[in-house]
């Protein structure tokens, strides 16, 4: 499965998930102690919702939370998933 996880070093808890023909965009928004919000929106179908999630911090959020979209598409489409799931050395 081709898919492309880029982390923004510059806005922390942002990230976008990209597969071909469509992009998600994460943030993460809000916390309550380890309990992140993180937004969901579908880019291209121009859909959008949220998921909590426990993390260290707006970075780890989005992080699991983009590993999470990945495993998803993964099985959805039934396309396996080739190595670990890493993130793009590209800045956005």
């Amino acid at each position: 499965m081709r898919y492309r996880i880029e982390i923004s070093q510059t806005r922390k808890g942002f990230a976008r998930v990209n597969f071909p023909g469509r992009v998600i965009a994460l943030e993460a928004t809000q916390h309550v102690g380890p309990v992140w919000l993180v937004g969901v929106t579908d880019l291209i179908g121009n859909q959008e919702g949220s998921v909590t999630v426990r993390a260290d911090n707006p970075g780890d959020a989005v992080w699991r939370v983009a590993r999470a979209t990945v495993r998803a598409m993964s099985e959805l489409t039934d396309s396996p998933i080739e190595g670990e799931i890493t993130p793009s050395t590209d800045e956005i």
